[in-house]
């Protein structure tokens, strides 16, 4: 329209010209002006709409490169490594120089050359003599008899299959002619009264479903392999039952773990078949109860309400990732809420991950962040105390992590501010307040470590038993976890251990026994090892008849 305006002024013009009247050179001038400021007007709407143009493929192109790095994000967390870039190896994790590294020392490899990798110390021992016959006793070569040396041992590491026996309790009665009483020998109770099952092989199932994730209907298929024919539904009455007659022990957890001062949360999400929805179970871990107990927790939902209910009574450190799920706890009166700088690290780490950038920005927070770590685990090494721990922090990480902290402020600005390397830094800027806590307490850690790996190992462990039936039976989980966890950390047996329990069950009933007695940290391991050794007692005999 502009250009034909532009034809006709111009024409209008040359028509002035020839015409030479004052009328005709100002309608043309006119008219010149008017095509002027239309052509203006267009190139105005042209340079805006390119300038649309241009801020919408700008806003498409970041979008695309979030997508790709969730993508490439979601990939690596379901296929890739799991250590985080710059997390220490883990214990049993050989270095390059033939030395392990444990949490507080060094120790060297055991040379294969030396002897056994496995200690064989406890097992019991099967002699299987190798010896001439009496003519081979003689030299083929003089005919003089050979002469005793002396003898040559090998060891090998055998097994014998699972096996299975009937315990038959035979009672032996007693009356009298006289007064016709009658007085029988007593015997201990079933753990599950008028079930086939007895300690041992509850155990069994405990053990192996919540200790090594054998779902249920795995162990039916493996008993069948013996020609013990047991359905899982069976198994799964047997564990609920057993359970449920322990369940004054998961009562008595709570009460000792929310008695501490110190306390790290964590959750992790579940299948619950009925409802048919993801529910979560929590955990709570007490570092410094003895050698730490933890218990477990199973919900509907993800909720603050869960964590806030069950710590209503709980006052002093509470450690925990950024969820906004804790922040109403970290405000409330007697707690004090601190982060984990592993949670920030990893973010970091998984930038590096996906971009594949050793020497980028992502590359550089981790790096700074690394002496922190080198500190925690020197003070580890020397077991250093609580006011020590704390000195030191203040006087070597604090410098450390505000030097960090001017970083991240300066560089954020740099950074494309909705990709995952600006998320990273947001986060720690965001949970700041809190990552910075730990620094005035001797006995809270630098992070969650610990906790988010057991629960990781329940994680796995759900990929092979994928859901819990519904939320009573995932309190029976829950419970049975914390057992098994908290007997691990406090240095037991958990088969020794779960087996002793299911000897208690009927003094629970009566309420004869006080529940916290029971719990890993304090129980009387005299009387666990007495049980022990009456269980290989057990053991020898039924072997040597069978």
């Amino acid at each position: 329209m502009a250009a034909d305006l532009a034809i006709m002024a111009a024409m209008l013009i040359h028509d002035s010209k020839r015409q030479d009247t004052p009328f005709a050179q100002l309608q043309a001038a006119y008219a010149l002006s008017i095509a002027l400021e239309k052509t203006q007007q267009e190139n105005r709407l042209l340079r805006a709409e390119q300038q649309q143009s241009a801020t919408r493929i700008t806003s498409l192109e970041e979008e695309n490169a979030r997508l790709k790095e969730q993508l490439q994000l979601a990939q690596q967390r379901h296929f890739g490594k799991k250590r985080d870039i710059g997390e220490p190896p883990p214990e049993n994790e050989p270095s390059q120089n033939n030395q392990q590294t444990v949490a507080s020392y060094t120790r060297q490899k055991k040379n294969k050359s030396c002897g056994h990798l496995v200690d064989l110390s406890s097992l019991p021992r099967h002699c299987i003599h190798h010896d001439l016959s009496e003519a081979d006793k003689i030299c083929h070569g003089c005919n003089t008899p050979f002469h005793f040396i002396e003898t040559e041992k090998t060891e090998q590491l055998e097994i014998l299959p699972q096996r299975f026996y009937v315990a038959e309790h035979i009672r032996y009665k007693y009356g009298c002619h006289t007064c016709r009483s009658i007085n029988m020998a007593p015997k201990e109770p079933a753990p599950l009264p008028k079930a086939l099952a007895g300690g041992s092989l509850l155990t069994e199932v405990i053990i192996n479903k919540y200790q090594y994730h054998l779902p249920l209907y795995r162990q039916s298929k493996m008993m069948a392999s013996f020609g013990m024919i047991i359905p899982d539904n069976t198994l799964g009455n047997w564990v609920m039952g057993i359970g449920l007659a322990l369940m004054p022990l998961y009562d008595a957890f709570w009460k000792v773990i929310l008695s501490g001062s110190y306390l790290q949360v964590d959750e992790t999400p579940v299948k619950i078949l009925k409802p048919e929805k993801k529910g979560y179970l929590w955990s709570y871990f007490a570092p410094w109860i003895s050698s730490g107990l933890i218990a477990f927790e199973i919900s509907l939902t993800r909720s603050s309400e869960v964590a806030e209910k069950r710590l209503a009574t709980f006052k002093g450190l509470l450690q925990t990732d950024g969820y906004n799920g804790y922040q109403g706890l970290r405000k409330r009166n007697g707690i004090e809420g601190l982060g984990c700088i592993t949670h920030a690290r990893r973010k970091f780490s998984e930038v590096v991950k996906i971009t594949k950038n050793q020497d980028g920005i992502a590359a550089n927070a981790i790096k700074k962040l690394k002496p922190l770590y080198e500190l925690e685990e020197k003070m580890r090494a020397l077991w250093c105390n609580f006011y020590t721990r704390k000195r030191l922090r203040q006087k070597i990480a604090w410098p450390i992590l505000k030097n960090f902290h001017a970083w991240l402020k300066k560089t954020k600005p740099h950074v494309p501010p909705k990709s995952q390397l600006a998320n990273a830094i947001q986060y720690s800027l965001n949970q700041w307040p809190y990552l910075i806590k730990y620094l005035r307490h001797g006995m809270a850690e630098i992070d969650t470590n610990w906790v988010e790996g057991e629960i990781r190992n329940i994680a796995i462990g759900k990929k092979n038993w994928l859901f819990m039936g519904h939320e009573d039976s995932g309190k029976i989980h829950a419970f049975f976890y914390s057992l098994i966890l908290s007997a691990i950390l406090n240095e037991l047996n958990p088969r020794l251990y779960v087996h002793y329990l299911t000897t208690k069950v009927h003094d629970l009933r009566r309420g004869t026994v006080d529940p916290v007695t029971l719990l890993p940290h304090v129980i009387d391991r005299d009387a666990l090892k007495k049980f022990a050794d009456t269980l290989l007692a057990d053991a020898k005999k039924i072997l040597s008849t069978s």
